[in-house]
């Protein structure tokens, strides 16, 4: 027995002799290969650089968090400090590396907070109902008020009133609030004692499905205000808006979506103008989300300058027909091109529906995203600084759609328009008349690029001038071309026949299409496009037909 104890002593022995040998041949590794990554050029990067890169990440995920909840380990900017001695070094020795909080454990909740000594704090919480752990974490990350510079709270009702709680006291460095709840029959209130009423450094405020009193002190010096979703009872009255405004010299970016008030009664009874009108002479990005009504009475009373971006999205009062002189009045100042201070304006995008009217201005030669939305409709396109001045999205009757398409496209100066896409239903194209793209666009005389879903043969067969001289490229989609032709009969509807013999004509006249472009159009068959080749220079056709099988033309 006593022998097999010294055994297995000296097998206990001779483990940690060899452990300590490897510990000591890793040692000089080590080493080694610190020195070989110190040649790669990564590693040659300055530390600052190193610095700002991990900042740029944990910033991204601060605003885009993949998911709502709680982190159940640490956060995944802190990566970097396992790579090597140099990235943990340098991460550890930037206290704005850890300022980035998101509802973490307990344990790394009092790491981040230990990291980031005394820098400001940003705190983005998104939890879903009944998440008490977010509690916990905001109790620990709240013990210093006026160390938060930034503080995003998206809340379910169960939780908001207990949060507020905790945000009673001053915060002298709060820059930047957001306030969102889930969509409720009422909007959560926040309590006017929020902060104990002082947010001297607060310049953006976000408010969905909630709000503040609207004579909240709060709402002072902001350079960004957007409202979004307020419950219809409690969105501010457009003077209680003015006042809210006047408190804002120095605002920059406007938004308000589904936030106004209905004003077709002031309208109706000529009470449009207020007592006194407002000007925001540093305002860079307006959004308005309204009906009619509450965008006509806003743009009535508001002047903005001639360089701010615009977003419009309206739709129609029940029981009001709208007038779209303050639109028309906005329009004409942005684009007064008598005054030297005009835009240019080199690309047109026109989408029509059965009840819409959809409108992108660029000042580039570029492809714009017709939607307002996002394909989820969860929110706006963020398309702003895109040389897009103007995006309009009007929805009303259909019997309105012609001539306010036209009037619009009469205020716009088109003179130097190099791209224009006109995307309409089959059922706009009935409802159209015959001569309103030859009367809109016929005579635009640097027009290179045109693409459009409406066929329209007088526009360019019958009409006594070319159609746009310039046109280099034109691009038909989902266009339902008539399945043959009818050239005795006045009620012709258009076929890809037409199509060509129109093309031949310009040619005969010396106006070359350099590329024609046909996709998702109907009745157009491999003969069609053998014709087209012969007129065209360049044909690109997705061989679509839209029928069974190809029909004989007579």
């Amino acid at each position: 027995m006593e022998a097999h104890t010294a055994s297995e002593s000296v097998i206990a022995e001779a483990h940690a002799r060899i452990d300590n040998e490897i510990a000591l041949l890793k040692l000089p590794i080590c080493a080694l290969l610190t020195q070989k990554n110190a040649l790669l050029p990564v590693s040659r990067l300055p530390c600052e650089i190193l610095a700002t890169i991990f900042l740029y990440q944990a910033y991204s995920f601060y605003q885009n968090p993949p998911y709502s909840g709680m982190w159940r380990a640490a956060p995944p900017w802190a990566n970097v400090s396992y790579v090597c001695h140099q990235w943990r070094n340098v991460a550890l020795s930037c206290p704005f590396l850890w300022s980035f909080l998101l509802v973490s454990p307990p344990r790394w909740t009092e790491e981040l907070l230990s990291r980031s000594k005394t820098v400001p704090l940003r705190i983005h919480i998104d939890v879903p109902f009944g998440f008490q752990e977010a509690m916990i974490f905001f109790e620990k990350v709240t013990t210093d008020i006026t160390r938060i510079q930034d503080l995003s709270l998206k809340l379910p009702p169960d939780l908001a009133q207990g949060f507020f709680s905790k945000l009673l006291t001053p915060a002298p460095l709060l820059h930047t609030l957001r306030l969102r709840m889930p969509s409720l029959d009422e909007d959560a209130v926040c309590p006017d004692t929020l902060f104990n009423r002082e947010t001297p450094a607060l310049r953006t405020l976000e408010l969905h499905h909630c709000r503040i009193p609207w004579s909240s002190p709060i709402f002072t010096a902001l350079s960004t205000l957007k409202l979004r979703s307020i419950d219809w009872s409690s969105r501010p009255t457009m003077t209680e808006l003015l006042a809210m405004l006047r408190h804002m010299p120095d605002l920059a970016h406007l938004h308000l979506e589904n936030a106004l008030r209905n004003a077709k009664d002031a309208l109706t009874s000529q009470h449009s103008l207020l007592s006194e009108s407002l000007d925001l002479p540093h305002l860079s990005r307006l959004a308005l989300v309204a009906r009619f009504s509450a965008v006509a009475m806003f743009l009535s009373n508001v002047t903005v300058p001639l360089k701010t971006e615009i977003r419009l999205f309206c739709y129609s009062d029940v029981g009001f027909t709208a007038s779209y002189t303050p639109l028309y009045q906005l329009l004409e100042r942005r684009f007064n091109t008598t005054s030297g201070v005009g835009t240019v304006i080199r690309t047109l995008n026109i989408k029509t529906t059965r009840c819409s009217a959809g409108f992108v201005l660029s000042t580039m030669e570029r492809h714009c995203d017709v939607s307002f939305y996002s394909e989820d409709g969860s929110h706006l396109h963020e398309d702003w600084d895109c040389c897009i001045p103007v995006k309009l999205d009007i929805v009303t009757n259909s019997k309105d759609l012609e001539h306010l398409v036209g009037d619009i496209c009469r205020i716009i100066p088109m003179a130097h328009l190099h791209t224009l896409a006109h995307l309409t239903s089959a059922y706009m194209c009935r409802l159209l008349s015959s001569s309103f793209i030859e009367t809109t666009f016929g005579n635009l005389q640097e027009l290179n690029s045109f693409s459009g879903s409406c066929k329209r043969k007088r526009s360019i067969e019958k009409a006594p001038d070319i159609f746009a001289p310039a046109l280099a490229e034109l691009q038909l989609n989902n266009v339902p071309f008539a399945g043959y032709c009818r050239p005795r009969s006045p009620h012709c509807s258009g076929s890809a026949s037409c199509l060509c013999k129109a093309l031949a004509h310009r040619r005969a006249k010396g106006y070359v299409l350099k590329k024609l472009v046909i996709a998702g159009s109907s009745y157009v068959s491999n003969a069609h496009v053998e014709d087209l080749c012969r007129v065209v220079d360049e044909v690109d056709w997705d061989g679509y037909t839209g029928s069974s099988e190809d029909e004989d033309e007579s």
